[in-house]
C-alpha cells in the first residue's frame, strides 16, 4: 500500500520519484482543502493523537504540501479558508481524485485505532458535499481491498 511506502521512505525526493507528477494533478487550493478536511476529522474528538499527526504528515508528502512545524500556525493557516471555498475545492476534485480522496479518508478514519461517531459527522458532510454517495464509497474500498464484502 502507498502509505506503507511512504512510512519506509521519508526523503521527499524518494516520495517524489515513487509518485511521479501525482502532486501536480491538484492545485495548490485542492490540497489545502484536503489537508484542512483531513485536520477536522481528526480533530472531531478535540485530540489529535500521535498517529492521526503522522498520518496528516504523511499525507502532505504526498501532496508534497508544505506543513509548517507550529500547529498554531497550520490552526491559523487553515482558518484562511472558509468553509464554502472549502466545500468549493473538494467538489471540483476530479473523479480519480476523489477516488483517493476516499481512500485517504478512510485511512484517517482509521488512524488512531477507533472510529467515532464525530468523524463520520464530518466525513458524511464532505462526501455529500463532493457528490460522495455510500455506495461509491463502499465501492472504493471494496475495489482496493480495503473492505470486504
Amino acid at each position: 500500500m502507498l502509505f506503507s511506502f511512504i512510512k519506509n521512505h521519508k526523503n521527499q525526493d524518494a516520495i517524489n520519484e515513487h509518485l511521479g507528477s501525482f502532486q501536480s494533478l491538484f492545485s495548490e487550493n485542492q490540497k489545502k482543502a484536503i489537508m484542512v478536511s483531513l485536520f477536522l476529522i481528526a480533530n472531531s474528538d478535540r485530540e489529535f493523537h500521535e498517529k492521526e499527526v503522522q498520518f496528516f504528515e504523511y499525507t502532505a508528502s504526498i501532496l508534497n504540501y508544505k506543513l509548517h512545524n507550529d500547529l498554531n500556525f497550520i490552526i491559523n493557516e487553515f482558518r484562511t479558508l472558509d468553509r464554502n471555498e472549502l466545500f468549493r475545492h473538494l467538489a471540483s476534485l476530479e473523479e480519480s481524485q476523489k477516488d483517493w480522496y476516499i481512500i485517504t479518508v478512510f485511512g484517517m478514519l482509521h488512524a488512531d485505532g477507533k472510529i467515532l461517531k464525530e468523524e463520520f459527522q464530518y466525513v458524511e458532510v464532505f462526501f455529500s458535499k463532493m457528490n460522495i454517495t455510500e455506495q461509491r464509497f463502499e465501492k472504493v474500498l471494496k475495489d482496493y481491498q480495503l473492505l470486504m464484502e
